[in-house]
Order: structure tokens, then C-alpha cells, then sequence
């Protein structure tokens, strides 16, 4: 593990973080923790610095879907940790085809969690963290396709109104992405006819967690 790799924290619990962040910073093999944040709008503001390795929570309830971020950290040549729930999921194994370097489950202790992470950077990834990548999608999505369709289908029931506000585009525009990708899913043999079926598409490719993964999780 190099002294000058730099590790980055996104994480929604500050609880979590902060502790997190003490046990990677002690011990024989402590390991330097650069920037710790709650938010992905927060870690943005780091952008042109981010970490060697960035450690995602997979359930940030914000704008942006998972498989966004490991593809925007990708680019910026980081090393992608997340930890979340279900690493056999569909969600996980996409995560892993997008990117992802290794996949936390957040069931193990702090000290388990900040020895995995250990290992990851001196580049060993551990089996509890390893991911196996999934197929290829029915439907390929873009960025911003996958973030409309995804904001569209989750649990609160956004408006397209709504969804026009929060990602400043028009209603005309955001109604088009959806459109188009129950379309793109309907030609790929999947009924779309309404929130609930295009749901289970995106869920099925792995774009989008089961929304009962949120509620076993005591998410919001």
C-alpha cells in the first residue's frame, strides 16, 4: 500500500463514517482517510481530487443511481469500494460490470470493514468483497437515461414535473427519456405499461435496487 494513496469516504451515516474513518487510521496498518462526506453533491465538490479509492455507500438517497457514480469514478481513474447490502444481487453484479472494485457488506463489523478496505488498497481483494460481474444488460442505458428511469421508478413516486425540477431539464425532455426507455424495454420483451413493470425491468438488469432491500435496511 503506497503512503501517498489518498482514500476517500461517501457515506449517508456520519455515525458510520466517523467511526469508519478512526479504525482505518489506526491500527498497524493505518491508512490515510483524505476526505469524508455524506453526501455525493458534497463529494463533488472534491472532484478534481478524488481518492486512489473512494468508498461509496450503495444506498445514498440522492439524484444520482449507483452505477452513475462507479462509472463517474471510473473515469477519474479512482478505485471503486462500495458497501451495501446483497452482493450476489443484481444490483451488486452490475455495480461490478460498471466498475466497481469490490463490494462491502455492511452486516461485518468496523473493524472487519476497515480491514477489507485495508486489503483492497494494498491490492488484495478479499473473497467477502469479491464481485462477480453480471451479463450484459437486456437494455444498455446512459447516464442520464439511467438517472431519469431510475428517479421515475423509486418508491416516493416522483412527478415528471418533480423530476423535471430536480434535474433542471424540461418536462418535455424528461417525459421523452421515459418514453424512450420503455420503449428500448418493450422491444427487449419486457411490458412496461406502467411505473410498477418498468420497475421491475431496471431491477431485473440490475440499474435499481428492490425497493424491499430499503426497507430491510431501515432506509427512508
Amino acid at each position: 500500500m503506497s503512503a501517498a494513496a489518498r482514500l476517500d469516504l461517501v457515506y449517508t451515516s456520519p455515525v458510520v463514517t466517523t467511526a469508519l474513518r478512526r479504525e482505518l487510521q489506526s491500527g498497524p496498518r493505518p491508512l490515510q482517510v483524505t476526505t469524508a462526506v455524506h453526501a455525493w453533491t458534497d463529494f463533488q465538490h472534491e472532484w478534481d481530487f478524488a481518492g486512489d479509492f473512494v468508498v461509496v455507500d450503495a444506498q445514498l438517497d440522492d439524484h444520482l443511481p449507483l452505477a452513475v457514480k462507479v462509472r463517474a469514478l471510473r473515469r477519474l481513474g479512482s478505485h471503486r469500494i462500495v458497501i451495501g447490502p446483497g452482493r450476489h444481487s443484481p444490483f451488486a453484479r452490475r455495480a461490478g460490470t460498471e466498475g466497481a472494485t469490490a463490494w462491502i457488506a455492511p452486516t461485518q463489523s468496523l473493524s472487519a470493514t476497515a480491514d477489507a478496505i485495508r486489503a483492497i488498497a494494498d491490492g488484495r481483494t478479499p473473497d467477502v468483497a469479491r464481485l462477480e460481474p453480471a451479463g450484459a444488460p437486456d437494455v444498455r442505458l446512459t447516464d442520464r437515461q439511467l438517472q431519469v428511469l431510475a428517479l421515475f421508478v423509486a418508491a416516493r413516486g416522483h412527478s415528471l414535473a418533480h423530476l423535471a425540477r430536480v434535474l433542471a431539464l424540461r418536462t418535455e425532455t424528461v417525459r421523452s427519456h421515459i418514453e424512450r426507455g420503455r420503449a428500448r424495454y418493450r422491444d427487449a420483451g419486457h411490458p412496461t405499461n406502467n411505473r410498477a413493470a418498468l420497475r421491475s425491468a431496471l431491477v431485473a438488469d440490475g440499474w435499481t435496487y428492490d425497493p424491499q432491500v430499503w426497507i430491510d435496511s431501515g432506509r427512508p
